[in-house]
C-alpha cells in the first residue's frame, strides 16, 4: 500500500466511532512502523546517543501554529438545535477554545520521520544540516509501538469530523489521539510518526527529567547521521560518542546528479 493511501486510511477507519476491525488496523500500523529517525541538533546527542532518552514535547512547543487544533463551522454549531440555548456564538467559540486547550495539555509529543534524508528536515529540525539525524530500529519493542501513530496529511473538511465526534461522547481516549495526528496537506514532506502520551503518572511509560524536561527510556540508536554542513569539532564529538556504544557512524553529502542528499561512512 503506498505511503499516502495507507496512512489516511489508516486515519479514517482506526478512528472511526465504531470501528469492529480496529485490532487490523493497529496491525497495519505496527507493521509498517519498522525503522524511524529523528532529526535534532548536537546538544542532545548525549541524551539520544548514550543514555537512551527521548525528550516529550508540549502541543505549544512545536512548529505548526495549527498543531492540535480543532476546526469547526461557527454557524453550523450555532444554527445546531441540541446546543445549549444560552450560547452565543462567541459562548460558543470560548467553549470549543477552552476544551481543545484542554486536550493540549494533557499530552506529550515526540516527532520523528520515516526518512533521512529530507532536506527541509535537516533544516527545519536538523540545525541547519548542522545537527544529527538518529535512526531507530523497532523490529522487537511492541510496547513502544503503542504509543507511536502515524500523521495523516488532510483537507480541512476531514478534520472537522473530529469536534462532532468528541461532543457525541465517542471514545475520548481514541479522540485525543485523532487529534493529533491530522496535519495539514503541506506538512506532508515531512512523512511523520509520533508519539502521543498521556500526562499519566499512571502510564506503562515513568517519566524521566532531566534538565528540568520530560523524557522517557527509549531505544538504543541503531546509526546517527551527521549534517552534511557540521563542524568538524561537533562530528568529532559525535563519532566519539558513538563509539562508546559501536553505532556506525555516517555524513550526509549532496547526491551531484540529483536534488538529494545520500550519506557515506564517517572515517
Amino acid at each position: 500500500m503506498e505511503e499516502k493511501k495507507w496512512r489516511n486510511e489508516f486515519f479514517d477507519n482506526y478512528f472511526k466511532i465504531e470501528a469492529d476491525n480496529e485490532k487490523e488496523w493497529i496491525d497495519c500500523k505496527n507493521q509498517h512502523l519498522t525503522k524511524i529517525f529523528q532529526y535534532t541538533r548536537v546538544k542532545h546527542a548525549k541524551t539520544l546517543i548514550l543514555d537512551d532518552l527521548m525528550y516529550l514535547r508540549e502541543i505549544k512547543d512545536l512548529n505548526d501554529p495549527f498543531e492540535g487544533d480543532l476546526l469547526y463551522d461557527l454557524d453550523e454549531f450555532y444554527n445546531n438545535p441540541i446546543r445549549n440555548p444560552n450560547l452565543d456564538k462567541k459562548g460558543i467559540k470560548s467553549l470549543f477554545y477552552e476544551a481543545n486547550q484542554d486536550m493540549k495539555n494533557r499530552v506529550y509529543i515526540a516527532c520523528f520521520s520515516e526518512k533521512n534524508d529530507i532536506t527541509p528536515m535537516w533544516h527545519h529540525y536538523g540545525g541547519e544540516h548542522k545537527g544529527i539525524c538518529v535512526e531507530y530500529d523497532f523490529k522487537d519493542d511492541d510496547l513502544l509501538k503503542e504509543i507511536f501513530f502515524p500523521i495523516a496529511y488532510v483537507t480541512e473538511e476531514r478534520n472537522k469530523e473530529i469536534l462532532p465526534k468528541i461532543i457525541a461522547k465517542a471514545d475520548i481516549g481514541k479522540s485525543s489521539i485523532e487529534t493529533f495526528t491530522n496535519k495539514s496537506l503541506e506538512w506532508e514532506y515531512e512523512q511523520e510518526w509520533r508519539i502521543i502520551m498521556l500526562k499519566n503518572p499512571k502510564q506503562l511509560f515513568k517519566i524521566i527529567w532531566y534538565d528540568n524536561k520530560p523524557h522517557i527510556k527509549f531505544l538504543t540508536p541503531k546509526s546517527v547521521y551527521l549534517g552534511y554542513k557540521i563542524d568538524d569539532k561537533d562530528a568529532y564529538y559525535i563519532k566519539k560518542l558513538c563509539e562508546i556504544r559501536a553505532i556506525p557512524v555516517y555524513r550526509m553529502i549532496k547526491d551531484n546528479s540529483s536534488f538529494n542528499l545520500t550519506y557515506i561512512p564517517y572515517e
